[in-house]
């Protein structure tokens, strides 16, 4: 078992990757937006991923969201913050 009494030394990182699915309506219209994601949580209007506050869930993603758009093809990836 590890003493961190005195302190930590350093921090070993570690990665998960996750996939959410945002909607699409019958016309083409993609809605990206925080309040589809479940990694949001309305109650804090706070995003679970990166613990910050997001303004204006309901029409775009938080300023700092990791997520990436995956084309259909899956070719190359958009950072969406």
């Amino acid at each position: 078992m590890a003493n961190f009494d005195s302190g930590v030394s350093r921090y070993i990182k570690a990665r998960a990757v996750v996939e959410v699915s945002f909607p699409v309506d019958w016309r083409g219209n993609i809605e990206i937006a925080c309040k589809h994601c479940q990694f949001f949580d309305r109650a804090k209007q706070r995003c679970n991923l990166t613990q910050q506050v997001v303004n204006f869930p309901d029409k775009f993603v938080g300023e700092c969201c990791p997520l990436e758009r995956v084309e259909e093809r899956e070719e190359q990836g958009e950072l969406l913050c």
